[in-house]
């Protein structure tokens, strides 16, 4: 899977911006704010539907404009693609070579990038509605169709939720509690199915991180059962739950209140990780995510790398550009300055200088 080329148009700073990056590394280095990360940004954006960093179009979209748009021209698996979006302050709209595709999935499916973030430490002690949608987008990555499932699952939830608001009868509220119980045992099951094939594969990028010193663990309150279990341990959580419900207006069980733990020697990392503990498991999730992709497609994803090496040591700086290396991908990396990562041996590299919302290629480049 390789970006050809990339048209950005009044997204963000970025005015009007061409670019014909490397098959393999491509460097973006220039001062802060100046653009960088809106370059990964629109990356990402074209390959999941949705930004890292905004949850308003409005911020996406240059001020002086009323709309943005973003294209880039891929291969994948030999084939050639073009896929474009724009963003106005309605809502987002993807073409997938040149048409409309019948269902988002579909297109997500085209380009999958992998998103390497300092914010996402934050994630390992921050809320579980962080760690519950850094599995997610893992999971649909690997899977498109899941994006679907999961949309008619907050769906079913925002009406059941509404409902209660209402204070609703309870005969009103049964079919929608039905329907969340059906939507919810199956991605439980899928979260813990992935997980399940993510684990060995986070445990061995953990003990390399960390030199064979610790291990690694993710855990999910789900157990190995199938999906009509799983149907009713959920429909006896809610009748648990059903008197605080309706004291709180609110669902009370379900996978929207699930949280993973993470966990290194047997403890959770929330409550006892070290800051270098913490930038080595989600270094390990990632690393773990890539190689199942590379497994599950047959191709390595393209790697964005927003200034993540800033938060890494000498030794994992180390192990992980080993791991890049061993990678036939495509790999963006933002960073302040250029020369200690060309210093790693990157081979076939392309290095872009961003300034003031324009991307140049260095000379000689």
């Amino acid at each position: 899977m390789i970006l050809t080329d990339l048209i950005f148009c009044d997204f963000r700073n970025l005015a009007d911006v061409r670019l014909e990056p490397s098959p393999a590394f491509n460097i973006l280095y220039g001062a802060n704010a100046q653009g960088k990360t809106n370059v990964i940004e629109g990356i990402y954006l074209l390959g999941t539907f949705k930004s890292f960093r905004a949850n308003r179009n409005e911020e996406l979209i240059n001020h002086a404009h009323p709309r943005a748009s973003l294209a880039a021209n891929l291969t994948s698996k030999g084939t050639s693609h073009r896929t474009e979006l724009i963003i106005d302050h309605q809502g987002k709209k993807l073409r997938l070579d040149g048409k409309e595709p019948s269902m988002t999935a579909g297109a997500l499916g085209c380009l999958r990038p992998v998103l390497f973030a300092p914010e996402e430490i934050g994630l390992v002690k921050g809320s579980p509605a962080g760690r519950r949608a850094l599995l997610d987008r893992a999971i649909f990555q690997a899977d498109p169709t899941y994006l679907p499932r999961a949309q008619e699952f907050a769906r079913i939830l925002r009406q059941r939720n509404r409902l209660l608001k209402e204070d609703r009868r309870d005969q009103e509220l049964s079919p929608w509690t039905e329907g969340l119980i059906r939507a919810g045992a199956r991605l439980r099951r899928e979260r813990r199915d992935f997980l399940n094939r993510l684990r060995p594969l986070l445990r061995e990028s953990y003990a390399n991180i960390s030199g064979g010193a610790e291990e690694a663990d993710i855990r999910y309150p789900v157990a190995a059962e199938d999906e009509e279990i799983l149907r009713e341990k959920m429909r006896l959580e809610l009748i648990k739950e059903h008197q605080r419900e309706r004291r709180y207006q609110t669902t009370l069980a379900g996978p929207h209140r699930d949280d993973l733990t993470f966990v290194v020697n047997g403890r959770p990392l929330r409550l006892y990780g070290s800051q270098g503990q913490q930038r080595s498991f989600i270094l390990a999730f990632k690393t773990a995510q890539v190689i199942d992709l590379e497994r599950q497609t047959g191709e390595t994803p393209i790697l964005l790398l927003d200034d993540m090496t800033s938060e890494l040591d000498r030794r994992r700086q180390d192990y992980f550009f080993q791991f890049l290396l061993e990678r036939k991908g495509q790999v963006f990396i933002t960073t302040t300055e250029h020369q200690p990562l060309l210093a790693h041996g990157l081979t076939n590299t392309r290095v872009f200088r961003v300034e003031a919302g324009t991307v140049a290629a260095d000379r000689g480049q």
